[in-house]
């Protein structure tokens, strides 16, 4: 589904007049959309926002390989943003599973006592970055499994990556929210349907996956 396509279907459950065409370039430096049509696109971006943070969805995971080198401890994971979250990572050369640490505990290993180098088997995320303890003595191929939410839909020709019905619902219910009761429709009533929907949406996620049943929807 289109970007122009999802604002639609939000405009047409507000019973507003939906956009005919693709607009050129960027929603908010388009000169052919009215402001409550650029409000919409943005809580579409806004509520595909809370479904992406709402659960690991399979659709958002990502491989990323980190080849270290000698004597270098950190890293940026050049294909994961700040709100990337890591699921695992795996250190193929040596088969090892590695474990996070905080950051008190990597910088009271890395900097009390005598520097340790050789096979790392925990690291510390921060931001894209990761950093390694012990710091790498070699080349090693470190394998991180993450998912990573999608940017910020601009285009009309731009696609959702995670589950259209959702983000639909979820603006629908902020755009009610924003200008109150529309038409006797409560926007905490669109709201609980949104969290409905999120939640059965999680579960069936879910069952792809293994012993992963934690969620975050209110």
């Amino acid at each position: 589904m289109s970007y122009r396509t999802t604002i639609n279907k939000v405009l047409i459950r507000l019973r507003e007049d939906t956009i005919s065409a693709d607009w050129v370039g960027a929603l908010n430096t388009s000169t052919t959309l009215d402001p409550y049509e650029i409000l919409i696109g943005e809580l579409v971006n806004e509520a595909k926002e809370v479904v992406e943070d709402a659960w690991n969805w399979g659709s958002l995971r990502t491989l990323e390989t980190v080849n270290t080198e000698a004597a270098t401890a950190t890293y940026t994971m050049s294909n994961l943003d700040s709100r990337a979250r890591v699921l695992q990572i795996i250190d193929t050369t040596n088969d090892l599973v590695l474990t996070q640490i905080s950051d008190d505990t990597f910088y009271r290993y890395t900097y009390l006592g005598t520097p340790q180098t050789g096979q790392p088997t925990y690291y510390r995320l921060s931001d894209n970055k990761i950093s390694f303890y012990p710091t790498p003595a070699a080349a090693y191929a470190v394998v991180v499994h993450a998912t990573q939410p999608q940017s910020d839909l601009t285009t009309a020709s731009s696609t959702l990556t995670v589950a259209e019905r959702l983000v639909v619902l979820g603006a629908y219910s902020l755009a009610l929210n924003e200008r109150g009761e529309d038409g006797g429709t409560l926007s905490d009533t669109a709201a609980q349907r949104f969290n409905n929907a999120l939640v059965d949406a999680i579960s069936q996620d879910e069952l792809r996956t293994v012993n992963e049943t934690t969620w975050y929807a209110s």
